[in-house]
């Protein structure tokens, strides 16, 4: 059984530790590359309260969780409740990232579609936007498992295809 616990000023070493040492390999996921300069957990605290802090020129919320699975992270899921134009051509509302040795368990796709219900529940979000690379069958088959209903394939900033889905709320 998966759960989340939110990023906070509370995290510690081994959370350090699994960001510099997680093997993601996940397009968009940028915040795990932003961890690789860090040393220290007073460093990752700082980070994460600049990553949770909105700005000028990105005034997208955006919430960051661990995914837990017996006690010890195993990947990263965010949420973005509200999409400004970037995020929606870009990303969408949910973007996940499992590490190598828990892909290909059920994990990933268990993860989605509890933030699907989060996303739901808690913030009011009836329509899901999400994306996976045209080429990323495994995180397009994560998606459909979930609901997810393919909209169309855009081309995001950085260049790369990306097929985008609709997940409605039942």
């Amino acid at each position: 059984m998966l759960s989340f616990q939110e990023f906070s000023s509370q995290d510690d070493q081994s959370k350090l530790n699994f960001l510099k040492n997680a093997d993601f390999q996940v397009r968009g996921f940028r915040i795990v590359g932003m961890f690789d300069e860090i040393e220290t957990v007073e460093q990752m605290r700082n980070k994460i309260k600049e990553l949770k802090e909105l700005s000028d020129h990105d005034p997208c919320e955006r919430k960051f969780f661990w995914i837990i699975k017996n006690d010890n992270p195993i990947g990263v899921i965010t949420l973005r409740p509200a999409l400004n134009g970037f995020w929606l051509h870009n990303a969408g509302h949910i973007g996940i990232a499992i590490d190598k040795p828990y892909r290909g368990r059920n994990n990933g796709t268990e993860a989605f579609k509890k933030m699907c219900k989060k996303a739901n529940d808690e913030y009011n979000i009836k329509d899901i936007i999400t994306m996976a690379l045209t080429d990323n069958i495994a995180s397009r088959t994560m998606i459909e498992k979930s609901g997810g209903e393919y909209w169309d394939t855009i081309t995001a900033a950085d260049g790369e295809k990306l097929a985008r889905y609709w997940i409605k709320s039942e």
